[in-house]
């Protein structure tokens, strides 16, 4: 179960923290690495389409390709939680540029976890991130979604399957207010399907439009998109 954020508090003034990428000590990412990942971020041309099918988001931008120190670093986020969440959502804001979809959007939500991963973990990765996010662009967060049917993890099913097995499992918390400009947090993108499901959702309760933010960004070779995307 990860720490309470006073106890990764505590432990940090024992124990400083060393880089993920560098070693050097201070912090669990130090300001060199995450330079070089801000200046290593994907561009940020049309990567929404697949094979013909648009998607219901808007806009995606992803802060890194997944893998070296960005997939060292969504990794520990999944495993340790907060002390990652700063540092990654400090290089999604840098992605996001100065387009008001990304930094000002009415209401910041995330896309939410199968239950039993909650149970294993105590928390969502992506709401950690959301979490940082509206707090740093000072915008509501607002827990919009639901898991409405249990579906087989997305790891597990092969690219194009992947949206027919995502394919209306979420939908907006009963109540929930969304309206407006929403803006979706995910850690890991591969090939958009959850993100296209969760903004069908946001879309269908009210929603003028969704962009989508996420950490990293899957590159599969083989599976035909502009930009190489692969995704959720």
């Amino acid at each position: 179960m990860a720490l309470s954020a006073r106890k990764e508090e505590l432990l940090d003034l024992i124990y400083p923290a060393a880089c993920l990428g560098c070693g050097a000590r201070g912090r669990v990412v130090c300001e060199r690495c995450l330079a070089g990942l801000a200046a290593r971020a994907p561009a940020t041309g049309d990567t929404t389409r697949q094979r013909g099918r648009v998607p219901v988001f808007s806009g995606l931008r992803s802060a890194c390709e997944y893998g070296g120190l960005a997939k060292d670093m969504v990794l520990r986020l999944k495993s340790s939680g907060r002390p990652f969440a700063h540092p990654l959502s400090r290089l999604m804001l840098a992605a996001g540029g100065n387009e008001p979809s990304y930094l000002a959007p009415d209401l910041v939500c995330f896309v939410p976890s199968e239950r039993r991963k909650m149970a294993r973990r105590g928390y969502n990765p992506a709401e950690l991130l959301a979490r940082e996010i509206a707090r740093c662009i000072g915008r509501p967060l607002v827990e919009c979604l639901l898991k409405s049917r249990h579906t087989p993890d997305q790891d597990r099913v092969k690219g194009e399957e992947r949206w027919a097995n995502i394919a209306g499992a979420f939908a907006a918390r009963p109540g929930g207010a969304v309206a407006g400009r929403v803006l979706l947090v995910d850690d890991v993108l591969t090939t958009g399907a959850t993100a296209d499901a969760c903004a069908g959702a946001l879309i269908e309760a009210g929603a003028c439009s969704v962009h989508v933010l996420v950490a990293a960004r899957a590159v599969l070779r083989n599976v035909g998109l502009p930009g190489g995307i692969s995704a959720k």
